[in-house]
């Protein structure tokens, strides 16, 4: 089952600093509920997330087009480690309130196994994960930066 998503969400921070954070991929699992590991991995980035129990979600992506800091387009890297292949894009863009942040994502299940496909596909139909995992993600990634961005912007004691 093939699955594509869009959403958007306003982080009440200015662009360079949502893009810094959007970057910083090595510290997601640190404030992300679904997130369990992301490394390095060549010119791309390996994440590993929670997913059916007992399975985790593994991708390897990359950028393919970048435009600091307002957008990037990714992909999956051809040959790594896949449980997903996975592409999308994430624009920034400043607003009166902050950055809108708009991410297109779609992926497809690649485990080795067609059992494991199937079994991925009506546990993604009957529970909406991939939704639940990118819109849970995405807002705590807003309250990531917006921390922040407000501790930065605190003042310090005299």
């Amino acid at each position: 089952m093939r699955f594509e998503e869009d959403l958007e969400i306003v982080i009440a921070a200015p662009v360079e600093a949502v893009w810094t954070a959007f970057q910083d991929f090595s510290n997601w699992p640190r404030w992300s509920t679904y997130l369990k590991e992301v490394k390095r991995h060549g010119d791309g980035w390996m994440f590993r997330a929670r997913g059916m129990p007992p399975v985790d979600l593994v991708w390897t992506a990359r950028a393919i087009e970048r435009e600091a800091p307002h957008f990037v387009r990714f992909a999956s890297i051809e040959g790594a480690e896949h449980d997903l292949v996975v592409e999308g894009s994430v624009q920034l863009e400043p607003t009166d309130n902050g950055t809108r942040v708009k991410l297109h994502f779609e992926g497809q299940p690649h485990f080795k196994s067609p059992l494991m496909n199937r079994a991925a596909d009506i546990y993604a139909g009957m529970f909406g994960e991939p939704h639940k995992l990118l819109k849970v993600t995405l807002e705590e990634f807003k309250r990531e930066v917006e921390a922040r961005s407000q501790s930065k912007e605190a003042p310090s004691p005299a």
